[in-house]
């Protein structure tokens, strides 16, 4: 069963569960016109509140930003605006992309493909967009699992799948890597753009949790959230014996980079 979900309902939200320090964001956006070169042309999928296409275009890239969501693209306009940055913003949806063919030297996309219901056609379309020789980016936030805020977040995402049996997100995952190498795409090692470091307590994460500030909350009625955090709130209590005590968390910003060549992908066949 696909989940109910829109990124109209959290857009005023998204960045206190996304944002990136200011140096970790300027080394994002360096690191990804590190790649596809200053000036090159570059659409990001999902481009939300601007949070990597501002750092990005600041850092010289041009940027278009392609989100379905009117609120958040509203948010990246202002951020842009703040920073004084040039950003094109379009409101459109990444499985029909209304770029012609051979438009951008670069793609990117960060937490976009697990959301989308035919991401088959969301590859497809940024297959034709691509230049020939183009990039495709996807980058990811990472949190130390063993820390306070990976394992409760496991907790969060396994409490809210026993709650919503059969009510996981559409994901691409090893399937996507599969379909990018029948592409012809040549796919690097993974690399690590950004590193930081915060402090956080269990009561913060739990906090965030309950004020909808993480991802997996946002599918989740107010009922079926209350059920959830009070299982994930029981295992806490079970598990640390001061849950205001703070520690150090690790976050890294990480890059996976696929070459695409001219061959046009089987995917779109499937």
């Amino acid at each position: 069963m696909a989940l109910a979900f829109s990124f109209e309902n959290i857009a005023s939200v998204y960045d206190a569960q996304r944002a990136h320090p200011p140096e970790a964001a300027a080394q994002i956006g360096q690191a990804i016109v590190g790649l596809s070169g200053s000036c090159a042309s570059l659409l990001e999928l999902g481009v939300g509140t601007g949070r990597i296409a501002v750092p990005t275009a600041q850092a010289g890239g041009l940027v278009v930003g392609l989100d379905i969501s009117a609120e958040m693209l509203a948010l990246a306009a202002q951020r842009a605006k703040a920073t004084d940055v040039e950003l094109a913003l379009i409101c459109g949806d990444a499985q029909q992309l209304p770029f012609p063919d051979q438009s951008f030297e670069a793609v990117l996309a960060v937490h976009v493909l697990h959301l989308l219901s035919d991401w088959r056609s969301a590859l497809s379309e940024i297959v034709r967009v691509l230049k020939p020789g183009g990039l495709f980016v996807q980058g990811s936030d990472w949190r130390d699992p063993d820390s306070c805020v990976g394992r409760l977040r496991t907790q969060l995402r396994l409490a809210a799948i026993e709650s919503m049996p059969g009510s996981r997100p559409p994901g691409a995952g090893a399937a996507l890597a599969q379909a990018l190498a029948r592409s012809g795409g040549t796919t690097s090692e993974p690399f690590v753009a950004a590193t930081w470091v915060t402090s956080v307590s269990p009561a913060d994460v739990l906090a965030s949790m309950a004020a909808r500030f993480d991802a997996e909350t946002w599918v989740l009625s107010d009922a079926m959230l209350a059920t959830v955090m009070e299982r994930v709130h029981a295992w806490a209590e079970a598990t640390w014996s001061d849950l205001t005590e703070p520690e150090m968390v690790e976050h890294r910003f990480i890059l996976n980079v696929t070459h695409l060549g001219t061959a046009e992908p089987e995917v779109m066949h499937s």
